[in-house]
């Protein structure tokens, strides 16, 4: 077992253990349409996956941040300092039932550079934002 699969393990396991310090991130018409074109780097893609741009998201190395998209599902993000401009992020997506109970998670990480747009595809979703690591 790979330390990466400790590492979204616990997170996935935490996530569980910290829904209450989510926060909710608004929706438009616009960031939340399906079957949208896509275009990151150069690559033109259509899907049927809800899109979200989340905007400017302020991240503290391994600190998790929580954000409710809505609908019972919460984006667990999970920072790790590479060096002064790369990172490498654990996102997981969780659903719960409307009794709180977890129906389904996904696990992704990708690295990325501070202050640069991040398009990613999580569970059943389109997330887009700009990760900003905090001094």
């Amino acid at each position: 077992m790979s330390w990466s699969h400790v590492i979204a393990g616990v997170s996935v396991f935490l996530t569980g253990l910290m829904p209450l310090s989510c926060h909710k991130v608004a929706t438009t018409a616009a960031s939340s349409k399906a079957g949208a074109t896509n275009s990151v780097a150069g690559i033109t893609s259509t899907n049927n996956a809800p899109q979200h741009n989340l905007g400017s998201v302020s991240l503290t190395n391994h600190l998790e941040t929580c954000l409710q998209l809505g609908g019972g599902k919460n984006c667990t993000l999970t920072p790790h300092v590479i060096d002064a401009h790369t990172l490498e992020l654990t996102l997981a997506l969780e659903s719960r039932t409307t009794a709180g109970k977890v129906h389904d998670v996904s696990v992704t990480q990708v690295t990325a550079k501070s202050g640069k747009e991040v398009d990613v595809a999580l569970g059943d979703y389109q997330l887009s934002f700009t990760p900003n690591i905090a001094e």
